[in-house]
Parts: C-alpha cells; sequence; structure tokens
C-alpha cells in the first residue's frame, strides 16, 4: 500500500503464475529434461544443465500439429537413430504442461488431450528445442 501511494509502480515480474513462460532444462551428458516454472541451477552428470532458446523449426524440424477428435496429434518425418533424435515433445498450455518422451527408432507421433490454445515443444538432441502454437480450435 505504501509503495501505491508513494507512485512507486513496479512491474509484477512473478513467472510462476503462467506454464508457457517455463524453462527447459537438458543434460548434455545423458539428456535428463528439468521443465522449471522461471530461471534456475540445475546439474545433471556433474554439469550444469544451460536454459534451452526455444526457435521457430526450421525446414528440417518442421512439424504439423493436427487435430484429431479432442486431441493434438503432432508427426514429424526425422531420423530417430541412437546418435539423432527427438528426446521429447511437451504441450504446454497457460495452466498445465504434458511431456511425451520419445526414444531412438520410435516413430515423432505423439498425441495430447486438447485443453486449450497452447504451444507445442519438441527437442532435437543434436539442435536444440523449437515451438510452434498450436491451431485455433
Amino acid at each position: 500500500m505504501a509503495e501505491l501511494l508513494a507512485g512507486d509502480i513496479r512491474a509484477n515480474a512473478n513467472r510462476a503464475g503462467n506454464m508457457l513462460k517455463g524453462v527447459f532444462y537438458v543434460c548434455p551428458i545423458c539428456g535428463n529434461v528439468v521443465h522449471a516454472l522461471g530461471e534456475g541451477s540445475f546439474s545433471c552428470c556433474g554439469s550444469t544443465m544451460f536454459p534451452q532458446e526455444a526457435e521457430e523449426p526450421d525446414a528440417d524440424h518442421a512439424f504439423s500439429i493436427e487435430r484429431i477428435e479432442d486431441d493434438w496429434y503432432v508427426t514429424l518425418d526425422h531420423p530417430m537413430t541412437k546418435d539423432h533424435y527427438i528426446s521429447f515433445v511437451a504441450y504446454a498450455t497457460m495452466d498445465g504442461i504434458c511431456f511425451k518422451k520419445l526414444y531412438p527408432e520410435q516413430s515423432v507421433q505423439p498425441r495430447f488431450h486438447i485443453t486449450g490454445r497452447g504451444r507445442i515443444y519438441l527437442y532435437c538432441n543434436q539442435h536444440g528445442l523449437f515451438t510452434s502454437l498450436t491451431p485455433r480450435k
């Protein structure tokens, strides 16, 4: 109240209220994934995990998001070898996140129950994190 009366207006820096503003950390050695609601300091396998910057998909990682019944169906034709593969796909909305872990020799075809407009995140172990908005219903 004193800040308001003094005219000292501060912007709310609380990022924890929106899952869409979460941060992904991936271990460079074993591939473990941490999702945090803000910046943090994480380590795994004796190595520091750095925040991943999500980019728009390039030509090799342009995944499709299609609505099938009450699910988002994500597909991507991508190598799924032991050295080069999609490690996970995640669907984030303002109030939740759902992860699908993928493994080499598995196809990239996860389905997510639609819980609102959000973002799909896809992580390639060689090229990093990519993201795209879900289509409008």
